[in-house]
């Protein structure tokens, strides 16, 4: 069992078996979602290889920092203050490094530097963090999965096959380490017609009907294909902020309500 974040009350991580699934997307739109819902959240970006939160709510760094974040301190206490954006804590390495920056590490560095991060950064009394994992079951998931608490797994997927099996991949991990996969995100999941509003299945879907690892999954929810999203990770206004009253906006106020009431049961 990992150790607690001081503070923190539940944190969510937000994971998925391959990239390009838009699981940084889902993560962004599920913390403003929960903040529209008067949670108080935070949201750490984990990937130190390709950190995209930072870009998404519209923040760019051309050049890297010279503050270093060390791997060992005497002192146990937080001192790193996170970005406030969207009402919203952001901690990302993307803050720290420049947009065309290149991270040469291994990997057992990186674990390491991950995990001292965001217990370093200085959450103060969150209701949810939500941690945007790289995908696959490396690292740094998987000294995270050992050393910190996690409450709830989310896993974003297409509709795929491929992505299915991707996801089991990663799944398997976190049902290892036993923590509570919460359900899974569809996202990217239809598209709707701009001429008659029907739903345009755009990828062949798959029949395992969201049984990954031969375990049934809750699906939380299904993100359409949409400009709006699109052209709001362009703009650095994320969907639920920049169209509080368009339908994608509500599917992640939905899913949103469905994470808390999964927390809630602990099931």
């Amino acid at each position: 069992m990992g150790q607690r974040i001081e503070g923190v009350a539940n944190i969510v991580a937000v994971a998925s078996g391959k990239g390009g699934v838009g699981k940084t997307t889902v993560t962004v739109n599920l913390a403003l979602a929960l903040a529209q819902r008067g949670a108080r959240v935070g949201i750490f970006d984990a990937d130190v290889y390709g950190p995209n939160v930072p870009l998404m709510l519209g923040v760019h760094r051309q050049e890297s920092t010279r503050a270093l974040v060390p791997i060992a301190r005497a002192s146990r206490e937080p001192y790193i203050p996170p970005l406030e954006r969207y009402g919203i804590k952001v901690m990302s390495f993307g803050l720290l490094v420049g947009e065309k920056d290149v991270v040469l590490a291994e990997q057992p560095l990186v674990a390491s530097l991950v995990k001292q991060t965001v217990r370093d950064v200085m959450w103060g009394e969150t209701d949810y963090l939500l941690i945007d994992l790289p995908p696959g079951s490396g690292e740094p998931q998987q000294t995270l999965v050992r050393d910190v608490q996690i409450d709830g797994v989310v896993v974003v997927t297409t509709p795929q096959d491929l992505s299915l099996l991707d996801a089991g991949r990663s799944l398997g991990l976190y049902r290892k380490a036993g923590l509570n996969v919460l359900g899974v995100v569809e996202n990217m999941s239809y598209l709707n017609c701009p001429h008659c509003g029907e739903h345009v299945e755009v990828f062949h879907r798959s029949e395992r009907d969201w049984v990954i690892e031969d375990e049934q999954l809750e699906l939380l929810g299904r993100v359409p294909m949409d400009v709006g999203i699109s052209r709001g990770i362009d703009a650095g206004h994320p969907l639920v902020t920049a169209s509080p009253g368009s339908t994608q906006a509500e599917t992640f106020r939905r899913i949103a309500r469905r994470v808390e009431a999964k927390l809630r049961e602990g099931t």
